[in-house]
């Protein structure tokens, strides 16, 4: 009989702990990202430092595991060089805004550390070139001409993968590491596609590096 006691007091014990620490929470995040554009013609990209801020939704079926759902709001694009003649490099910027909707699985190694992977779908909220878009000499002097223009025609939405590290501290605070790797051709210029069919070249692509904190209210 004792023994019994104790293993239904171990079992309803455990069951608790596991009610406590399971359940459906929101929070906010935000952090700083790195982004890159793959598969530009002729021009050399370095990554371009951005902000994201979202609100997360996390539901916690069990201690192991969590499936949580983000919208993001995200700045991402490129910083481009170009060069256009014997010692001319043009020097602008690729600006992209999108709102992301990544729906991530959560595997737990612990209390902790988790494995974060799954999908993410991006709406594309506007695009800019801003920078240096040319170059002119002649009798009257030389120098660069620099336009800060809308080229939201040019691009468009992005479906991806993304796939990272977190922290979910106890007292509420989420820290995570991301990559968040795009899948869809991005280039919705009709003569950069004819020209990258042509040279069987691919497409354009998101490449982020995102770095994030963020809290979870409600304890767990």
């Amino acid at each position: 009989m004792k023994k019994i006691t104790l293993v239904l007091g171990l079992l309803l014990g455990g069951i608790a702990t596991s009610q406590a620490q399971t359940g459906v929470q929101f929070g906010l995040k935000t952090g700083v990202s790195m982004a890159v554009l793959d598969g530009t013609i002729n021009q050399e990209t370095k990554f371009k430092p951005g902000l994201h801020l979202g609100a997360v939704m996390r539901w916690r079926p069990s201690t192991h595991v969590a499936i949580q759902p983000e919208l993001v709001y995200s700045r991402q694009g490129s910083d481009n060089k170009q060069l256009v003649g014997y010692g001319t490099m043009l020097e602008n910027k690729t600006k992209l805004s999108y709102l992301n909707l990544p729906v991530l699985l959560k595997v737990y190694l612990g209390e902790v550390v988790n494995l974060q992977v799954g999908p993410q779908f991006g709406l594309l909220l506007g695009a800019r070139q801003d920078g240096q878009v040319g170059y002119y000499s002649g009798s009257s002097g030389s120098g660069y001409v620099s336009e800060n223009r809308d080229v939201k025609a040019d691009y468009k939405g992005d479906v991806g993968i993304c796939g990272g590290l977190g922290l979910d501290l106890k007292n509420g605070l989420l820290i995570a590491a991301r990559l968040n790797y795009g899948l869809t051709d991005i280039n919705n210029n009709e003569q950069d596609k004819q020209l990258r069919e042509y040279l069987d070249i691919g497409g354009l692509h998101n490449r982020v590096l995102e770095f994030s904190v963020g809290y979870m209210f409600g304890g767990k």
